[in-house]
């Protein structure tokens, strides 16, 4: 997983958070990191691999040596023989049944070094295949993921993510103008009834005037009969 896998329990969570929010912003570079990190594995590997590869050939050498020296000794043992002397003879082959263990031993051993080593190299041929893969699939996982990051950006921003956007606040605005029009239209006719409360007012008081006026004659009048 690496990044100390990500440390641990909640304290790790909210690391692993901070790190992909991080690689969100950097895919390129942590794809290229990552194929680094490829390579550099692959050096190693193939150091243990050439490692592996020399106790063969060692070990092989070993079990080489032994089966001349079992085929020496066999002849020393025959002329020893052909000689009348089979004390000799049996000596010689005394050191060939010793020469022999050592090659059955020196046999298991690089069969199973051999065995180990064309593992190793199976692995290193893998992990070359998935390097070149890496590296022939970099720039169309970087347009991926920007072509992601990009649509995700488009969606957030149409959704708002919870926040005002700014269809939101052309609405607000809107319904803002429409109040300031009611109280307009409101204050307009409010004006228009004060304005009609102070032309009958006006007639009233010219009423008022009329019929003093007719009193006021109408008393004259009865004066003057008198």
């Amino acid at each position: 997983m690496g990044l100390f896998d990500r440390i641990k329990t909640i304290v790790s969570g909210k690391a692993n958070e901070a790190v992909d929010k991080w690689e969100d912003k950097n895919i390129e570079v942590v794809v290229k990191e990552e194929i680094r990190k490829m390579k550099d594995e692959y050096r190693q590997a193939k150091s243990a691999v050439n490692k592996s590869i020399t106790l063969v050939k060692e070990v092989e050498a070993k079990r080489d040596d032994a089966k001349e020296e079992m085929e020496h000794w066999t002849n020393r043992a025959k002329q020893a023989l052909e000689a009348s002397k089979e004390d000799l003879a049996r000596k010689a082959l005394e050191k060939k049944q010793t020469a022999e263990t050592n090659y059955n031993k020196y046999k298991e051993q690089a069969k199973a070094r051999r065995k180990t080593a064309d593992l190793h190299k199976k692995k290193l041929e893998d992990l070359r295949a998935r390097i070149e893969e890496a590296e022939d699939k970099q720039d169309q996982l970087i347009a991926e993921a920007e072509n992601a990051k990009a649509t995700t950006e488009i969606n957030e921003t149409l959704s708002g993510l919870g926040k005002s956007s700014a269809a939101e606040d052309l609405d607000r605005l809107s319904s803002k103008v429409d109040k300031m029009k009611a109280r307009a239209e409101a204050s307009n006719e409010l004006y228009d009834e004060i304005e009609k409360d102070d032309l009958e007012s006006e007639f009233e008081e010219l009423n008022k005037s009329g019929s003093v006026d007719d009193e006021l004659a109408k008393l004259k009048a009865e004066m003057d009969k008198k």
